[in-house]
This record gives structure tokens, sequence and C-alpha cells, in this order.
């Protein structure tokens, strides 16, 4: 199955409100119509999604999710990281940090620690995690093909540059 078939199948089998009116997109005149499709933050949330659901579909057999993987290759990478610095890293409010953190303890990935001071904690990985992370490599890879082949070498490459510049760019402004 192709990894964006579920997501489109799953629209189009959603169910409709027994009386709910028909949806209809406002016309050409309508101040709205557009839904500000110029907007960039919209824009890449869009593509964020459709991404995620293409990116899952791959991790799935690894048992993480793309979010769950991203948290966890800033764990290896960083190990033992503070919690703050995982949130910096991935341009992550704490509290989503401390929520996705939470699900891969659950799973037995990560463990905390107390860190220097009471107020900082210290993540590492878990043998299990390192396990979930070495399968889950590969699987990242190939959706990074998948993408990449959709949209071309060249376009995937300069796409990569652009929206980790703006993140970098754009969080270094806000936090300053």
């Amino acid at each position: 199955m192709n990894p964006t078939s579920k997501l489109r199948a799953s629209k189009r089998n959603a169910p409709v409100r027994e009386g709910s009116p028909p949806r209809r997109r406002p016309g050409p005149n309508h101040p709205y119509g557009d839904r500000g499709m110029e907007c960039l933050c919209g824009n890449v949330r869009m593509a964020a999604r459709a991404l995620t659901a293409v990116y899952d579909e791959f991790l799935a057999p690894s048992g993480l999710t793309a979010n769950q993987l991203a948290v966890l290759w800033c764990v290896v990478a960083r190990e033992p990281v503070a919690m703050r610095e995982v949130a910096e890293v991935l341009v992550m409010d704490k509290t989503t940090v401390s929520r996705n953190l939470a699900g891969l303890l659950e799973l037995g990935f990560i463990v905390c620690r107390p860190g220097p001071d009471a107020r900082v904690k210290l993540v590492s990985c878990t043998a299990k995690g390192r396990r979930a992370f070495t399968a889950a490599v590969p699987l990242w890879r190939k959706a990074q093909d998948w993408v990449e082949r959709r949209l071309g070498r060249n376009a995937f490459a300069r796409t990569v540059v652009q929206t980790k510049r703006l993140a970098q760019r754009i969080a270094s402004e806000a936090s300053g």
C-alpha cells in the first residue's frame, strides 16, 4: 500500500453526521475563499502533517512514530541530555517534550535521572531504546528516499536546508 493511500482512504471514509449540511467551498468572491493558502505557517503545517503520515507508515514496523524517533534521535546523539536541551534542539515547547519523553519512558526506551541541580532532569537511552532506534533508522531512510523520489534530489535537498534554516532563524529570534 502506498503510504499516502491510508490517509486519503481515511478522509474518504470519514463519517458524515446525520443532518449535517453538505460541505461547500466558498465561492471565488468570498473574502476568505482561499483559506489563507498563501500563509507560510499553514502550508508548512499541512506539509508536516502529510510528511508525518508518510514517515509514520514507514516507521510502523519499528514501533516508533516520526515524533518519537525525532526525540529519541536527539537523546541518542546527546546523552545524557537535559530535557531543556531536547526542547531547544527540536524547537519544541517544554510541555510537548515532556509528553513525548513520557511516552518513550513508558515504552522503556529512555531513563530520566536528576541532574546536577534539582531543576534539571537528564535523559539517557536504554538498551531497548537503542534497539528500537537501530531498527527505525533504515525505515526512516526508506521514508526519506520515498519523499526524495517524489520531490527530486535537488528540490529535496533545498527543502531540507531551507526548513532547517527557517526553524533555526525563527527560534533564535523568538527566544532572543
